[in-house]
């Protein structure tokens, strides 16, 4: 008989604010009207860089959804963003003032228990910037089944990472694997990292808007569960370019 550890969860929140109309800023822009509207509240230190050294994983994430402020909080940021999000009624951004008229708070958990009976399937909302430079060069020498490999590791990798980060050690074999766009990443050239859209499946119970691979405070890598998935109905690989 196998015997898995116990339940290991981490609460997650995030707050989706409706503004009077449409959030038209970057999650740069709308981090410095925090941060001036509001220089001693408990989030400061989640949002300006202050817990760098501490926390290499971002546990406040500040996003723009479909143009709505979205602001996210993970672990010890579970409680930061939920008692921010009942103090912020208007915030301004180029002399343009947006009213908070309403909000929805979702919440999930990130579980580290094994799910044997289903895999579970997210979809990146936004892109997933997997490769960094270094990691680009790596990917471009690759044949195509090696690249869908290749992304399947760095995607077990980023999962590992989060745990990591959150004090938990994931006692089972975490599995991952992505089923993307295309196989050819789109590059950002300032930053010559390479990105991708699609989904994937895990055993790993995640929960939404958290936010995967680099430029997380950008609110790349978004993530939504979609639908679960038998483990004997994984998806097929990658076709190749």
């Amino acid at each position: 008989m196998i015997v898995y550890p116990p339940t290991e969860t981490a609460r997650a929140i995030c707050v989706r604010f409706h503004t009077d109309h449409p959030v038209e800023a970057t999650p740069y822009q709308l981090k410095g009207a925090i941060i001036r509207s509001f220089p001693n509240h408990s989030i400061i230190p989640y949002i300006n860089g202050e817990y760098r050294g501490q926390m290499r994983y971002p546990r406040v994430q500040v996003k723009v959804l479909r143009n709505q402020l979205c602001i996210f909080g993970l672990g010890s940021g579970y409680d930061v963003v939920q008692a921010f999000c009942h103090d912020l009624e208007e915030f301004e951004i180029e002399d343009q003032t947006y009213k908070v008229v309403g909000m929805d708070t979702p919440e999930s958990e990130l579980q580290l228990n094994r799910h044997a009976s289903h895999f579970h399937r997210y979809k990146f909302i936004t892109p997933w910037v997997a490769l960094n430079r270094r990691s680009l060069a790596m990917y471009k020498a690759l044949l195509p089944m090696e690249r869908v490999a290749f992304l399947n590791r760095l995607l077990v990798q980023n999962l590992l990472f989060i745990a990591r980060e959150l004090g938990f050690n994931v006692g089972y074999t975490l599995s991952a694997r992505v089923k993307l766009q295309s196989l050819s990443p789109r590059v950002v050239e300032e930053q010559g990292s390479g990105s991708f859209k699609g989904y994937f499946t895990s055993n790993m119970i995640l929960p939404d808007y958290l936010g995967l691979g680099n430029g997380i405070t950008k609110g790349l890598g978004t993530i939504v569960q979609i639908e679960e998935q038998p483990i004997d109905n994984l998806p097929a690989p990658i076709t190749p370019d």
